[in-house]
């Protein structure tokens, strides 16, 4: 697409359309008047409940058919007229690999395929954050899982965090308190995904530190706007997705993210995660999300509208987004909470006993803005519920792992 033509049609479709992210652009988009329409693989979800969608599609999932879904998301937006296509989860760099067959002008807001799948292969993500000059953990090499528990040992290494190559969220993420449970889980998970030498799990130290973020919109390797945030609270206690978090200001990590995508000459929107010590400041490259990203309500609440912004560029321009962010105040402090996320968190607390914990997630928890609950769109949390509760009919689990998810 020629980066200074700008596209005709304003319309928009959102992908995925059950997750928070997506009922964040939703919701950012139509306040400001954009039609959005919302397509997924299943029925139930957020923006399948919302008042606010257009119209609802149904696509093949890209997991067990990929070509199937990018035919079915192309028809749909040609049936739909859709003028862009917004996708919101692990299907972006499936589409941002196949853009042309969405026709002229429907990737505007897709990021580079290659730079995508750089991003979503762990080992890659920290070769690159390296190179950049950002701060990562140890990494262990090692050939075979054999070796492994000496390596360790070598690098007097008690603990370590084994990563899958290709994750998604904590989903991928395994924990080992010694360097023979290391080599066991390293062993399963071959045997598990079939990994071959070359996709071998990524190996390193854990780092003990807060949870951080820094979002962005690049707009043809041009950064337009960015967002700080510092995680309070988490779904699961060694990390993944948070529950509560605030907008705050991180100099160092706000660095080093325009670091990495500078370095990349990003384009579209993004986050990248970080450990940062509380006592000393140091920092952590974590990972890149090549998307969107959960916590996405809380930007858009408090003052940097990246779905909006990212429209404003495709439609009007980029200099028509960066005159409207330069008018909108930041808000700092400002806190955003997963309702529904913390409603879990609090029941696993009571369940365990530990009573004032859950009273303090539950009933303490202040929050400036709700990822999930609306009063002038209420349907969209009971959506939210009926997802989690399928997920748990179906697959045993709140959070179930689709096939090629993780590996």
């Amino acid at each position: 697409m020629n980066q200074s033509q700008p596209v005709a049609n304003s319309s928009v479709l959102v992908t995925d359309g059950w997750v928070r992210s997506s009922y964040a652009a939703l919701r950012n988009l139509t306040d400001h008047g954009v039609r959005v329409s919302v397509a997924d693989s299943r029925r139930l979800g957020m923006c399948q409940a919302s008042r606010r969608k257009a119209q609802f599609s149904l696509y093949r999932s890209h997991y067990q058919d990929e070509d199937g879904f990018v035919a079915d998301v192309a028809r749909i937006c040609q049936e739909q007229s859709i003028g862009l296509v917004l996708p919101s989860h692990n299907e972006t760099e499936i589409l941002a690999k196949h853009r042309e067959r969405l026709g002229p002008g429907r990737d505007a807001l897709l990021p580079n395929a290659e730079h995508c799948a750089l991003f979503n292969d762990k080992a890659r993500s920290y070769d690159f954050a390296q190179a950049c000059g950002v701060p990562v953990p140890l990494r262990i090499a090692y050939a075979h899982a054999d070796e492994l528990a000496e390596q360790l040992r070598e690098h007097q290494l008690e603990r370590c965090v084994i990563k899958l190559r290709t994750g998604n969220s904590a989903k991928g993420v395994f924990y080992a308190p010694s360097p023979t449970e290391a080599a066991e889980t390293v062993r399963r998970l071959v045997r598990e995904f079939a990994l071959p030498a070359e996709r071998l799990p990524q190996v390193e130290e854990q780092v003990s530190g807060e949870g951080w973020g820094c979002s962005v919109l690049y707009w043809h390797g041009r950064r337009v706007a960015s967002f700080t945030h510092r995680r309070m609270r988490e779904k699961i206690v060694t990390g993944g997705t948070s529950t509560l978090r605030e907008s705050v200001a991180n100099l160092a990590i706000e660095q080093a993210t325009q670091q990495i995508f500078d370095a990349i000459g990003w384009h579209g929107l993004a986050m990248c995660e970080f450990k940062v010590c509380a006592e000393t400041g140091a920092i952590w490259f974590v990972e890149v999300n090549p998307r969107l990203w959960g916590s996405m309500a809380l930007a858009t609440s408090a003052g940097v509208e990246f779905p909006y912004l990212a429209w404003l560029c495709a439609v009007e321009g980029e200099e028509a987004a960066r005159a409207y962010q330069a008018q909108s105040p930041l808000r700092q402090p400002w806190r955003g909470r997963w309702l529904l996320g913390d409603l879990t968190v609090g029941a696993r607390q009571l369940l365990s006993g530990h009573w004032p914990d859950a009273y303090h997630t539950l009933f303490q928890a202040r929050a400036n803005a709700r990822d999930d609950f609306f009063w002038d769109d209420p349907l969209v949390f009971l959506g939210e519920v009926a997802v989690y509760l399928d997920n748990v009919v179906r697959g045993r689990s709140l959070n179930p792992v689709e096939k090629g998810m993780i590996g």
